[in-house]
This record gives structure tokens, sequence and C-alpha cells, in this order.
């Protein structure tokens, strides 16, 4: 992490900032799993509710500017939830409150067809341990299956695996899951139809990126 001596003690740096310097620290890998988010304060409030909230809302606004030139309002809100038995996995949903300004099509697109997520994959010793936060934290039912779980979102799934199904599925070793539960992969969806490549985590960072249609 680039000058962590500038971490401040407020929320958000402690969450998001200290958090990321930790994780590092034990290595490489996916550190953070944020949903989108229609109203960050409604979701807040299904986590106090559901007993794994993990903050206040926290929103943070500034301007930007177009290639143009042109000034723009950037606005985020961000509520996290809590899974104390994986504390190497931090969860929050997000609010963009002027999209309209943040996403530029021209910025969605690459030379390797990729034009989605289809979804992301963690690995756990008992998928089904966790199956009631991350319903909770989702907001829809999971769907059991061969050696774990899957919850579909507007977004993509999100599926919780065993090591031995990971393996299977990817063929590459899953993350150390000596302290609970990890993200393992990211899954790239493209329309192209092509076939399944898999970069294992020596070429990713500690992650695995499963690029799905690819031609």
């Amino acid at each position: 992490m680039a000058e962590p001596d500038k971490l401040g003690e407020d929320g958000f740096s402690l969450l998001f900032g200290a958090y990321n310097r930790d994780f590092i620290e034990r290595g490489d890998g996916l550190s953070l799993l944020i949903l989108e988010s229609r109203d960050a304060t409604a979701d807040d409030a299904a986590f106090r509710a559901a007993g794994i909230v993990g903050s206040d809302v926290m929103r943070f606004e500034r301007e930007g500017r177009r290639p143009d030139g042109a000034t723009v309002k950037l606005a985020f809100s961000l509520a996290f939830a809590e899974d104390q038995r994986a504390p190497d996995i931090r969860f929050a949903v997000c609010q963009q409150h002027y999209p309209e300004n943040f996403w530029n099509p021209a910025f969605q697109k690459h030379a390797n067809g990729v034009d989605g997520i289809a979804g992301v994959v963690a690995v756990a010793h008992s998928p089904e341990q966790h199956r009631d936060f991350l319903e909770a934290f989702v907001g829809a039912r999971a769907e059991s299956r061969a050696d774990g779980f899957s919850i579909g979102t507007p977004r993509g799934t999100i599926d919780l695996l065993t090591p031995a199904a990971f393996v299977r599925d990817y063929g590459v070793s899953p993350p150390d899951i000596s302290r609970g539960p990890r993200l393992a992969a990211l899954r790239l969806a493209a329309s192209g139809g092509g076939k399944r490549t898999v970069i294992g985590p020596a070429d990713a960072k500690g992650a695995v990126l499963v690029l799905e249609g690819v031609s």
C-alpha cells in the first residue's frame, strides 16, 4: 500500500485502508466483495435487522472532470456488513448517487471482448456455515449445489465452494483458508461465445480470473 502512514483513524480508513494494508501483508488475492446498492440507507437497516451490520453508512463526494473538461459531481455511499467467521473478506454495498457521471461506456470495452461480470467465487471449508450471512447480505435465497451453494444477484452469481470443488471446477489451487473463507476467483463474461480461459493466481496477484465466452 502506498503511503500507509497517511491512513487516518476515521471509519473508512479503518474499514477499507487499514484492512487492506493488513490483508496484503499476509499475501495477495481478492480482499473485498462490494455489491451494487440502490439505497445504502435501506441496506444498512436490513443489515442491522439481521445482526450483520459492520458500520454506519459512509458517504463520499467530490468533483470530477470529463474528458472534455466539463466538471461533474461524483458521490457514493457505502454500507458495510460483517461475517465474523470470515475475517479475510470485507463485505459492503455501494450506492452511486450520480451513476450517469461515473460510468462511461467507452471505458467498459476491452480488446479481449469481456463486457460484464459473470460472478465471484469464494472458498470455505464449510460453506453452509456462511449461508445465512450471505443470504442476509445479498437479500436473496441460496441454491444448493455440489459441495457448496450459489446466490444470484443482478450483477452476477456468488458461489461459495469447498476447496475440492474449486479445484474440480477451475483446475487451480484455492487461496489459503486457514483463517476462514476467502474470495478466490472473479468470473468475467464475454459475448463472443468462445472458450473459457482460467488465469491462475501466479499470474493475477493471488486471484483467479475466469474469462468465459472469450473468442
